[in-house]
């Protein structure tokens, strides 16, 4: 099967598939599903998009590129088939969850939720309900091919085979560079806590008064994901959620309501819907606590400071780095981000900062909606090609997915016989 499939963007496809007109009609039939037309030649045509071919350039090349696509969705339907047979079920919130996200992620892209909705021409309430159902399949086909390869190992002799076979059409790095950062969030004031917590307390003596929780989740909840759906989280584990949340919300029976909760999100007030062993399903109206503009000064003047004292030599980057920066890595990395090919950066204000950088320099303050970095740059490499010594763990990676990829293969092809398959192209 087509690795491109399990990475190829809806958004990319969406615009191929509104740019051409089809008359749809059946190409395959596998199992109870249908693949029709349009959806092979949106496929199609961003494969070849991306190896610049085009009907009219090379037709024979094309053909067998639409071969191949047709065998690989082939292959996912008989994957969403055995996913049924297996009993594989996909919560409802992890479809939202991945939803979100990746909307979210091709919003980023476009430059915000406006531009995403003008980009393919639909709301984002159209959006979600077109490729809910793709996401759903994606997880499903996830799921399976996880639970019988992800254990999969792979020694040092076959990375090496497979370095050897294939050096000549592995990709080249490009221009890449090794950089640190330190991370600054913004973070509210103490008056913002308090005006939400002021807020959430009305909100709660308004529920035990008889107000709907569901309607008031709609209007005043911050949690964009549940907020929508009347503040209802779906089934989820108990570790799922921050320390606070879960404490409070195990407590619960169905139907009872928690006091105000404080977590680093903000003010919540939790309902329990129902529970058992392992999880828990509730709704929540969560309030935010809003940045000011003081706010951000603040975070910025700090950061200013942490630059000053590593200039003047009082404390290394690295130090800095585990004492000061809110990223998360911190503590494994005490900055250092790694290398990073030039061209995925997706933040174009990392870009152009690393990019003025000197070897050894540290930046001024720059803002992203992460907060404010300064950044060090610690080393460049210019395009080269790959080797074993210093790309060991990417080389490593490609092995094991083709080996992955090869094993997966042969077992759909065992499998195929248990599927009603019928190829109408």
């Amino acid at each position: 099967m087509s690795r491109f499939l399990f990475t190829l963007t809806f958004l990319i496809a969406s615009q191929l598939f509104a740019q051409r007109q089809l008359i749809d009609k059946v190409v395959a039939v596998v199992d109870d599903e249908v693949i029709l037309a349009s959806e092979l030649q949106q496929y199609v045509y961003f494969e070849a998009q991306n190896l610049k071919i085009t009907p009219q350039s090379d037709p024979d090349e094309f053909a067998k590129i639409e071969k191949r696509v047709l065998e690989a969705l082939i292959n996912q339907k008989i994957l969403l088939a055995q996913a049924k047979l297996d009993s594989i079920v996909i919560d409802d919130s992890q479809v939202e969850q991945t939803l979100d996200q990746q909307i979210q992620e091709r919003a980023q892209q476009a430059g915000g939720e406006q531009e995403l909705e003008k980009y393919l021409g639909k709301s984002i309430k159209e959006i979600r309900k077109l490729y809910r159902a793709n996401v759903k399949k994606q997880l499903l086909t996830q799921r399976i091919q996880s639970s019988r390869f992800n254990d999969f190992k792979i020694s040092r002799s076959e990375v090496e085979n497979f370095f050897e076979n294939n050096k000549d059409s592995l990709p080249e790095v490009g221009t890449s560079i090794n950089i640190s950062q330190i991370l600054v969030e913004i973070k509210p004031g103490k008056e913002a806590f308090e005006e939400s917590r002021k807020t959430a307390v009305i909100l709660l003596d308004s529920i035990r008064k008889g107000a709907d929780f569901a309607q008031l989740a709609k209007i005043f909840s911050g949690d964009p994901g549940s907020g929508k759906k009347g503040g209802d989280l779906g089934w989820y584990n108990r570790s799922d959620f921050v320390k606070e949340f879960a404490e409070a919300a195990v407590r619960l029976e169905p139907g009872e309501i928690s006091d105000v909760v404080r977590t680093e999100f903000g003010y919540h007030i939790i309902q329990m819907i129902e529970k058992n062993v392992e999880k828990i399903h509730v709704r929540h109206i969560l309030i935010s606590v809003p940045t000011t503009p003081q706010d951000k000064t603040a975070a910025k003047e700090r950061l200013e400071k942490i630059r000053q004292d590593i200039v003047d030599d009082k404390i290394t980057f690295e130090k800095a780095a585990l004492q000061y920066s809110d990223d998360p890595a911190k503590k494994g990395n005490l900055g250092n981000l790694g290398w990073i090919e030039i061209a995925t950066f997706q933040d174009k204000s990392f870009l152009k900062v690393s990019q003025s950088l000197a070897i050894g320099e540290i930046s001024q303050p720059f803002e992203t909606n992460f907060g404010f970095h300064i950044l060090k740059l610690n080393d460049k490499r210019e395009q080269r090609k790959l080797n074993l010594k210093e790309d060991w763990q990417n080389i490593e990676s490609m092995a094991l997915r083709q080996k992955q990829f090869k094993e997966m293969e042969k077992w759909i092809v065992q499998i195929r016989s248990k599927f009603y398959v019928d190829v109408r192209l």
